[in-house]
Parts: structure tokens; sequence; C-alpha cells
């Protein structure tokens, strides 16, 4: 009789990077979740990265190669006639690259055997369940945790053997008071079994302006606030980076490609380029150019700039 093997050791691994359709927001191979109260923009969000993707459009605040591929688009909620296609359109999505599931989905646990001959069928690069909680079907409680783990464990593996990007756009309830990630209705392992979340919402200061906040990455370190604009079309515009002091305009409007970060990494390099130098001292420089406290984290971390103590001071050196 054959001996059973139980074990594998990791030894016999072999190591992969983290593929993105979105670096930091959006792994590939994973599930994403996008949450956040109605009439934020969640949805308006979604179908803009399937238009990003039809065109190979690059994303916006990321570095990583742009792609052009299919998405699935399923929504519970928005006809696809008079709402999904006329916003694909104003998104300047090419809508040859974006479909919807065309036979009986109703349930991500007993159909998921239909998504994945749909994203099989077109090679999905990405696929938008709009919202969720209208696809865990009726045997299925989104408040039991064992029922949401099943049903996100299925979808884990189903966005990992076709290595697809799967997106679940989430409701939010109404506990004002709670942390971002208990916000999601339903139980909080929706939020915990997924790789990355993303939370939609309303600036305090221009209630024109929408907000994507990274309030969770597993994979890696989270990717700066976006600000975003809706117009009366629905064509979105990526506007910046959210911040009191660290507002960089990705559009160009203020300054161009001389982004505060970009600042912030060329005042580096020059500092440092000799040697090492006390922290404080290149801290203070880049502040006097005006960038903010978290647009130099994010440069030195970018520049791979390490912090070295000597004595009682810190220094950085690249």
């Amino acid at each position: 009789m054959e001996e059973r093997t139980y074990t594998r050791r990791y030894s016999t691994r072999q190591k992969t990077a983290v593929k993105w359709l979105w670096h930091p927001y959006i792994p590939i191979g994973k599930v994403t979740v996008i949450q956040g109260d109605p009439g934020t923009g969640k949805t308006t969000l979604a179908l803009a990265i399937a238009a990003f993707l039809s065109t190979g459009r690059p994303f916006p605040g990321t570095q990583n190669e742009p792609l052009t591929g299919e998405s699935i688009y399923q929504s519970a909620e928005d006809d696809p006639n008079d709402t999904i296609t006329p916003r694909l359109l104003a998104l300047g999505a090419d809508c040859e690259k974006v479909s919807d599931i065309s036979v009986p989905f109703n349930d991500i646990d007993k159909d998921c055997e239909v998504l994945e001959n749909a994203i099989r069928e077109i090679g999905a690069r990405l696929a938008v369940i709009d919202p969720w909680q209208a696809y865990i079907g009726r045997g299925n409680d989104m408040n039991r945790a064992s029922d949401v783990r099943r049903l996100m464990s299925g979808l884990a593996v189903l966005a990992a053997k076709t290595e697809c990007a799967i997106v679940a756009i989430a409701h939010m309830n109404k506990s004002q008071g709670a942390k971002n990630l208990y916000r999601g209705l339903g139980s909080i392992d929706f939020a915990a079994s997924a790789r990355s979340v993303l939370q939609v919402s309303l600036s305090d200061e221009d209630r024109d302006i929408r907000i994507m906040s990274h309030i969770k990455s597993s994979l890696s370190r989270e990717g700066a606030p976006l600000m975003f604009t809706i117009g009366d079309d629905s064509e979105l515009d990526f506007i910046g980076v959210y911040g009191d002091e660290d507002a960089i305009y990705i559009n160009g409007d203020e300054g161009g490609e001389e982004t505060k970060r970009e600042m912030a990494k060329e005042i580096m390099v020059q500092l440092l380029t000799d040697g090492p130098k006390p922290g404080k001292e290149v801290h203070e420089a880049c502040k006097a150019a005006g960038v903010g406290n978290r647009t130099i984290d994010t440069a030195k971390s970018e520049l791979r700039v390490k912090s070295v103590k000597k004595a009682k001071e810190w220094y950085w050196a690249l």
C-alpha cells in the first residue's frame, strides 16, 4: 500500500511575486473589496477600473505597467442598458472588452462554476460582483462568519486558479463610530478574508470630491488615498492624492510631472549621494520645499533609504 503524505515542506515551494492589476490596490488572482455608503461612487469607480483595463490606460498613482484585458461586470442593482453601458461609454471604455454573465447567476456559492466558465470564456483579468450581498444565496447568512468565510474562500480559490482579480462591491452598515473595516454590511470576516479593501467616501471639505482610501492591504504597503470627481454624465477624473499638505495633482494641473514626491526624491538623492546625513536634516529640507510628512515617507520608501542610528541620532543613507 502506498504511504500517504500529509505534509509538504516550504523548501519545495517556489517563490513567486504578486501580480498586480493596479498596484498596490488590486492584486491579480486575489479578492479585493470596494466598500462605501450609498452615493459615494463605488460603482462608478469599479466601472472606471474596467474602463481603464479595456483600453490599456495606466492607472493613477502607480508605477506598474498598464494592462489591457477583458472584464466581467455583474450588477444586481443597475440596468445594463440604461445605466451600466452609458456609464462605461462616459468613462471611455471599449465595451467590446466588458461583459456580463448571460446565463442565470444568483449565488456565488452554488453558481461558482458559472462565474469560472464566464471568466475562462473571455480570459477576463477582472471580475466585479456588484454588490456581493445580492449574490450570497438564500441558504447563507451574511452575518454568520462560517458562511462568509466559505463564500470568500471559494472566490479566493477561483481568483487564484483563473489568475483573475475579483472585486466585490459592498454596502456599509450605519455604525458611524466603528472602525472602517467593521463598517462593511455583514460579518467582519468578509473584509478579513479579502487581501485588499478600498473604501470610498465623500470629502468633508468638498462634497463633490470622493476619496478612495486603502484601509487594508495584506500583500503590499497601503496605497495613498486618491481623490476623484464624478461628472454629470458619470465621467470620472482622478485629481490627486488626498492630504492636507500632501496634495499631488495626478493630471498635471499643479506642477505637471514635478510632483512633491519626485521633489522629495531629488532632495534625498542630492543630500545623500556623498554619504549618510542626519535624518532630521533631510526631513527638514523636504519640508522646506513644501513636501508633507506622508509624501516624505513614501519617497523614502520608494528610494529604499535606510535609517541607521549612530550614537543618539538617526542617519539616512541610500
